[in-house]
Parts: C-alpha cells; structure tokens; sequence
C-alpha cells in the first residue's frame, strides 16, 4: 500500500478499547521509556515554553500536556477517543493545571481553529498512530502561528522494523539488535503485549522511513529545525537497568520544525 493513502483501519475504536490499560500503564510508570527517556527528551526539545497556547495532538490520557502545563505553558489536549479524554479530565481533576481538553480527529484541527492559535504544538509519540499523518500535518500547519514550532516524537525508523529483534548471549543478556526490511513502509499493526501490562491490545500505525517523514514534512509546510535522539544517562540506566539497551541503539526520535518562511518580495531591482 503506498504510504500516501489514508489506510481503511479505526484507530478511534482500537484507542477506545485501549484507554483503561494505557492509563494505568503510564501512570503505574511501568512505561519507563515515556518517563525516562522520551517524555523528558520531548520536553528539554520544546524549550522554554513559559506562557506559550500549546496543542498536544494526540494527547492521550493527558501525560504531555501535564508536562508542558507544569512547565508554564497554557495548553489544549485533544484526542480522536473519548475514552482517553475522559481519563485526561478525571486527572485535571486531582490536579488542576488549567488543561483544556477536547475530543478531535488531529487531522480536522480547522474545524475547531480557523486561524493560527498556537506558539507551539506537540505530538507525544502519538503521529506515527493517527490514521492519516499526513493530513496531521498539514492540519497543524494551518493552526500554528509563523513564528511557532511543531514539536513531535516517533519510534526510530532505523531501529523499529519490521523484522527486528535482540541477538542475546547464553546468560539472556542484549548483544546486539538485529533489524532488516528498512524499506517496507506504510500501515502497520503495533502489539502491546509486555508482561508489564494491566491487559493487551493492538492499534494500527504508520512505519516511514526517513525519507518519507521528511517528504510529509516539507509538503505541509515545514522545515526541519533540529532532530534529537533520547537516550537515558548512565545514572539513569543504573537506576533503571531495563533501558540499558536504548542506551545502545535509538529508539526514539524528535522533529523539531518550523513553518517555512515565506519568499521575500523585491519591489526593486538589485
């Protein structure tokens, strides 16, 4: 299937069925990748965000807009499942942080915003799982200010194939990470079935490479400012042994973009 095409799956009724087990699974820390690694590399690449009106896209039960609202932002969480939002309202709740949150396909962003709102929008390792990433983008385009900045996290295209798996040694430790068919891109079905887990479940994705990230990026609108590559610390991975093997490899990656300038108008001659 060509990677430009809007795939015929339900992401909605997957992160429905999803919501309880993803809320207990962030907020248990059991995904320690989020909290350890990704979250904190997602918020150090937003900067100073301090009074900014930010969009979380794909907010989820509400992890990353508590991050960015902690740190002074002024921020709007929507998500295509009510499920998720219901549970990102029970936490604004406990803790009141001025979170707005609001139940909207990330790819319909103009039928809630008809100008540009926004200094900053974000996406927490969420695009990559929207049915229609391309018009993600492009929407986020249109409701973000020229002198703003798309900030979003995806697994690592040269670590999350579809052939991929850890080489381990006689005693079950990691020695290397085996990955191939690099090349096979477009929908895709992602399994959440770690032990760590309350229940299992499944959700459709979208594996890009690289090349076509940046083709989806450039033809909204974009320019890449910065890519970052989370990884934890030493100190972190001797208090978290079980993320010594994205201290290896990278797992996750970091777009940092920027609205590309306008061309200037000469009005006379050089």
């Amino acid at each position: 299937m060509s990677v430009h095409e809007r795939p015929p799956f339900d992401a909605r009724a997957a992160w429905e069925r999803a919501a309880e087990a993803w809320d207990d699974f962030v907020e248990s820390e059991a995904d320690y990748y989020r909290h350890e690694v990704h979250g904190p590399g997602l918020l150090a690449a937003c900067g100073a965000v301090d009074g900014l009106r930010a969009l979380d896209v794909g907010c989820g039960q509400g992890y990353f807009s508590r991050q960015l609202a902690r740190s002074g932002a002024r921020v709007v969480g929507t998500d295509i499942s009510e499920q998720m939002v219901e549970r990102a309202l029970r936490h604004e709740i406990t803790e009141p942080l001025g979170i707005r949150y609001e139940v909207l396909d990330s790819a319909d962003l103009l039928q809630r915003w008809s100008s540009p709102e926004f200094d900053l929008v974000v996406g927490c390792m969420s695009v990559q799982d929207m049915g229609n990433p391309r018009g993600v983008i492009r929407s986020v385009s249109r409701v973000l200010r020229t002198s703003g900045r798309f900030v979003f996290s995806i697994p690592h295209p040269a670590t999350e194939m579809p052939v991929r798996e850890w080489e381990r040694d006689a005693d079950g430790r990691k020695v290397a990470l085996r990955v191939d068919r690099y090349f096979d891109s477009g929908e895709t079905e992602c399994v959440w079935n770690m032990a760590r887990l309350k229940s299992h479940w499944s959700n459709p994705s979208w594996r890009l490479t690289l090349s076509e990230w940046s083709e989806l990026i450039r033809d909204a609108g974009f320019l890449i400012r910065a890519m970052h590559e989370p990884r934890p610390d030493p100190e972190t991975v001797e208090r978290v042994p079980e993320l010594e093997d994205c201290a290896r490899v990278p797992y996750f990656l970091i777009f940092d973009l920027m609205p590309t300038p306008a061309p200037l108008e000469i009005t006379e001659p050089l």
